[in-house]
């Protein structure tokens, strides 16, 4: 099967239900060339699935596997994964990253319940950003990270927000040796050297086209706002 994730033509063929239903909004049938061949073992999706959490499926396993796989090959593309909840806000998209359990779907379902139908989510756990000569666009994939939001949708990119748990709530611009240190933790591990130096030139090129920022923040909807104040340009 073919389809078009971020832009790229990517070839694979899930085995399980929970990928291929995923995957179905992403189908593609043009006439362009394949960038991006994937292929994931049934034996080691069996091995990845026994090391997961209790009560993880095949089919779950399978995604994090093709989620995985697809992540590392488009690093070559001037591409990144950024482990956030990507939503679209005005024509530009903000990703909100965290690590698990800090409450990034918390934060942007905050902006839902603040801003109703002008915010939409583009992926809840695994955007991709292609870097381009002169912009970033944030796309969705459909790769899910469990939560079942993984929309064929896309915008530019207009900030990064680093989450950070707080009994207030309060935001900054991030310094580049944060910004450094949270892409590095909030994007695709355990590379070769080679792949690691296109990553490096990735994050160099993504600082010089998007915004950063530190965001302390609690659950009340008034998060919501004092982040939209200082991100969306007015």
């Amino acid at each position: 099967m073919k389809y078009l994730i971020a832009d790229f033509v990517t070839e694979f063929t899930p085995q399980f239900n929970y990928l291929l239903n995923l995957a179905k909004p992403f189908e593609y049938f043009g006439n362009r060339q394949t960038d991006i061949v994937l292929d994931v073992k049934s034996d080691y999706i069996e091995k990845l699935c026994s090391k997961m959490v209790t009560g993880t499926t095949l089919g779950q396993a399978e995604e994090f596997a093709y989620a995985a796989a697809f992540n590392k090959k488009i690093i070559k593309h001037n591409a990144i994964f950024v482990h956030s909840s990507a939503v679209a806000y005005e024509g530009r998209a903000y990703l909100f990253a965290a690590g698990t359990g800090i409450g990034k779907s918390t934060h942007t379902k905050l902006w839902q319940k603040a801003f109703g139908d002008k915010v939409r989510i583009i992926n809840d756990d695994k955007p991709v950003v292609r870097i381009y000569e002169d912009k970033c666009i944030a796309y969705g994939t459909p790769f899910d990270g469990g939560s079942g939001i993984a929309n064929n949708d896309s915008a530019p990119l207009q900030a990064i927000v680093f989450l950070e748990r707080g009994e207030c709530n309060s935001i900054r611009k991030a310094e580049t040796s944060e910004i450094l240190k949270n892409l590095y933790f909030s994007t695709t591990h355990f590379v070769s050297r080679e792949v690691a130096d296109s990553m490096l030139t990735n994050f160099e090129m993504l600082i010089n086209h998007a915004d950063f920022y530190i965001l302390t923040c609690n659950t009340d909807i008034s998060a919501a706002y004092i982040a939209k104040d200082a991100i969306v340009p007015r």
